[in-house]
């Protein structure tokens, strides 16, 4: 629902979301209920990690080391994933209004997800810290991308963290 399985088939998809938890994402090794054949309960924070490893897949490709920056920053990402949704429209992620001259007005609201993911010489090279950004100053990191190895833009994370739980709410028991 969520399109990230778009263009593979369904066998394609799980064997990758398998992939991902043998390489620690969600899960932490050891973690309760992860063993080889028991059923897994995925918490909000379970599910928002692995729809940004999911989405951060853009590029067809999740380099080791933003994998393993996920896993090493995840509690610090879990505060992140819940203050992005609980301030969808308020607090850090307060709508901010974009106006120009002879253009429509647009508007900007939720809270992004700056990774500090780097890249060079065809690799990621550099993650983190990861840090909560406002829409307006998601915009201005956007508008002041000098560096050609800046490839991930903050994320809308709000955005995700919403898409996810409606989702959740309307999947089947």
């Amino acid at each position: 629902k969520m399109g990230f399985a778009a263009g593979v088939t369904p066998l394609t998809f799980n064997h990758y979301v398998k992939s991902l938890r043998k390489l620690g994402v969600p899960f932490a090794h050891g973690e309760i209920g992860t063993g080889s054949g028991r059923p897994v309960r995925y918490s909000f924070n379970h599910m928002m990690e692995l729809s940004l490893a999911l989405t951060l897949r853009i590029y067809g490709t999740l380099p080791d080391p933003v994998l393993e920056g996920l896993v090493r920053s995840r509690y610090d990402l879990y505060a992140l994933y819940r203050r992005a949704y609980l301030e969808y429209a308020t607090g850090l992620g307060t709508p901010v209004q974009i106006t120009a001259k002879d253009r429509a007005v647009f508007e900007m609201r939720g809270v992004y997800l700056d990774l500090h993911i780097r890249f060079g010489g065809g690799r990621a090279f550099e993650f983190g810290p990861p840090r909560l950004l406002s829409p307006f100053e998601a915009l201005r990191v956007f508008a002041r991308l000098d560096t050609p190895g800046r490839a991930h833009l903050p994320l809308n994370l709000s955005s995700l963290a919403i898409a996810l739980v409606q989702c959740a709410e309307n999947a089947p028991p």
